[in-house]
């Protein structure tokens, strides 16, 4: 029997929980050994995660990528140390998946493409709306013509981002590289453009700091490369979560809200039976797929361009007043 991949984390705060039983239940690969600086970050994850008290903990993630015989790491850390972390691995030849944003600049994001082609090694990103049947059910119907061409998208993310995050890396610029847009946000301008198929032109954004150092609220208007508009809403000063998409095409819609599930309604405004296959795939699961040959990434790097693409659009809109800026 093929002995199972060695997987190494980068990072081991909240999220690397939900990584580790995911991966586990794999049944095809193992965490080999976690670099993780903090001791409150470690005993936590170690607390949480049966089997892994007696792995190989170290401070310096490139000591392990040197130290570790490694096929795959998971990045779990600071957004602005993705790139060289990144980086690092797939110089040594090490498949990655990261969690989101996958970096904080177009450049950077444009240099890990080139690099991982060259490399021949895996490059995904942690987006795992990708892997929702509902968003999944709505991109095949979009496909397949279900309803017309898409004219107008709408989603709103309302999070406790601004009072959760505070005295946190995450509110830090240095090490964030932006606020609650480039953060939880990112799933957003991730999953607009991936149901729809369609590519972010034009992007008008006002943004609300309250005091930090970072974005917590965004007011997107998008225009997309068909035609199509948009508005996107990220709230980081709710007092709880809830999220909304809206899709509307020219021969029906989509409405998916929170607590209320999918509707689909034809061109005619008549209820459509929406019948979401199952799937049961995750970031993790894929990653090992991806890694074996059994399948393509569900969330390719070309994901984390597109991304950081509107992201630093919106920055720069917003720091003039809203001014459109052109998304090349």
């Amino acid at each position: 029997m093929k002995e199972k991949l060695r997987i190494g984390f980068i990072g081991a705060g909240g999220i690397a929980q939900a990584h580790y039983q995911r991966l586990m239940e794999t049944g095809r690969a193992t965490v080999a050994a976690i670099t993780e600086p903090s001791q409150v970050s470690l005993k936590r994850f170690l607390m949480n995660c049966e089997g892994a008290e007696g792995l190989p903990v170290y401070r310096d993630y490139k000591e392990m990528l040197k130290r570790e015989p490694l096929d795959g790491v998971i990045i779990l850390s600071p957004h602005t140390t993705h790139y060289s972390q990144i980086k690092d691995a797939l110089e040594m030849g090490i498949h990655v998946l990261t969690e989101k944003p996958m970096v904080c600049t177009i450049h950077h994001a444009k240099a890990l493409i080139g690099k991982a082609y060259k490399s021949g090694r895996v490059l995904m990103i942690s987006y795992q709306r990708h892997y929702d049947p509902l968003f999944r059910y709505m991109r095949s119907q979009i496909e397949k013509g279900a309803i017309g061409e898409v004219q107008f998208v709408q989603a709103v993310l309302c999070q406790e981002w601004l009072r959760l995050t505070r005295n946190t890396w995450r509110q830090v610029l240095s090490l964030s590289g932006g606020g609650q847009l480039n953060d939880s946000g990112s799933h957003l301008v991730d999953i607009l453009m991936w149901v729809t198929g369609m590519k972010v032109r034009e992007v008008s954004a006002l943004q609300m700091n309250f005091t930090t150092d970072v974005d917590i609220n965004t007011a997107l208007t998008l225009r997309f490369e068909n035609g199509a508009l948009g508005n996107l809403s990220i709230i980081g000063n709710a007092p709880a979560w809830y999220e909304d998409h809206t899709i509307v095409g020219s021969k029906g819609a989509f409405y998916l809200r929170q607590g209320s599930g999918l509707t689909q309604q034809n061109a005619r405004g008549r209820c459509v039976s929406v019948k979401v296959p199952k799937y049961a795939g995750n970031p993790d699961s894929n990653f090992v797929d991806a890694i074996q040959g059994k399948a393509q990434p569900e969330t390719p790097a070309v994901c984390g361009l597109r991304v950081i693409e509107v992201t630093e659009a919106a920055w720069k809109s917003a720091a003039n007043g809203g001014r459109p800026v052109i998304v090349k």
